[in-house]
């Protein structure tokens, strides 16, 4: 495993260019990617490199402060030995679902203010005018981690045997209409119990009553979720967690709220499925198994 570092730079805030601190800061092409889309430089450096001190130095001397994103990568040998793996998707490439666009849910066990628990009771429908987002994928994610995987690849994960997921159908939503479309929503039906306090990478912001919602993760420090063995005693091979992440709006009327969401854990079995698709896009981030 390795740390790695990312500093994102705007071009223009830049008196002179990006080119007069890359420079210095022994940052060339190898590790600096000009994202021309956002005309900004991308450094990705381990988090060990010396030249990562030297360019926030450089930054800090100009008055300017950009902060350093930190995740933790890992080889192919520790995600096959992982208990399970978190699966994180390219945010750029998801699309926006949820009660806004039609989909349902039961209220009656989740938290009232926020809105941890709510239990999905139709198939999915997702915003259809960024159906763009999926075409040339064979699966992708919501902006609420929910997997969504096209028909091929459900029947395989179906026919694998893979042990506590389900499947519900995707529609696209339109502001007069919506249709099906040849893609499965993958969900969990094994929650797994509250993670180990030992767990790091985590902010708990605007907490809830419940103790269950409004978890996020912290930019600088590498995501790191724990749980103790005897947790794991039960698990399956698509699991989610405990606690809900993201931003929570719960209004009392579903049409006008955002709910938080579980992540999904999986084993690595999933991921071999994954890949054996040829599938791209998605991070693996193994839990780590504690004993308390």
């Amino acid at each position: 495993m390795w740390t790695e570092a990312r500093i994102v730079i705007i071009n223009d805030r830049i008196p002179g260019g990006p080119q007069t601190i890359l420079g210095p800061a022994g940052c060339g092409p190898d590790v600096a990617v000009l994202d021309e889309v956002a005309d900004a430089t991308v450094i990705t450096l381990d988090d060990t490199d010396e030249r990562l001190a030297l360019l926030q130095s450089l930054l800090e001397e100009r008055g300017l402060r950009c902060s350093v994103r930190r995740n933790d990568r890992f080889t192919d040998e520790e995600l096959e030995a992982a208990r399970l793996l978190v699966m994180e998707y390219d945010t750029n490439a998801t699309v926006f679902a949820g009660p806004m666009m039609g989909t349902t849910y039961d209220m009656s066990d989740a938290c009232n203010r926020c809105g941890a628990g709510a239990r999905q009771t139709s198939a999915l429908f997702i915003d259809g005018e960024m159906l763009p987002r999926l075409e040339g994928r064979r699966a992708a994610t919501t902006s609420h981690e929910e997997p969504l995987v096209d028909e091929k690849l459900a029947a395989a994960l179906a026919l694998s045997g893979a042990t506590g997921l389900s499947f519900r159908d995707v529609f696209a939503a339109f502001e007069e209409r919506g249709f099906r479309i040849p893609w499965r929503q993958v969900c969990a039906t094994h929650p797994l119990p509250p993670m180990s306090p030992r767990s790091t990478g985590i902010e708990h912001y605007e907490p809830c009553p419940c103790g269950r919602s409004c978890f996020t993760g912290k930019e600088e420090v590498p995501l790191r979720l724990a749980y103790r063995a005897s947790d794991l005693a039960d698990i399956r091979d698509v699991n989610v967690t405990w606690e809900w992440y993201g931003i929570s709006k719960y209004t009392g009327d579903l049409s006008e709220s955002v709910l938080p969401y579980p992540l999904f854990l999986v084993t690595p079995k999933v991921r071999r499925i994954f890949l054996d698709a040829g599938i791209t896009g998605f991070d693996w981030l193994p839990i780590r198994v504690v004993d308390e």
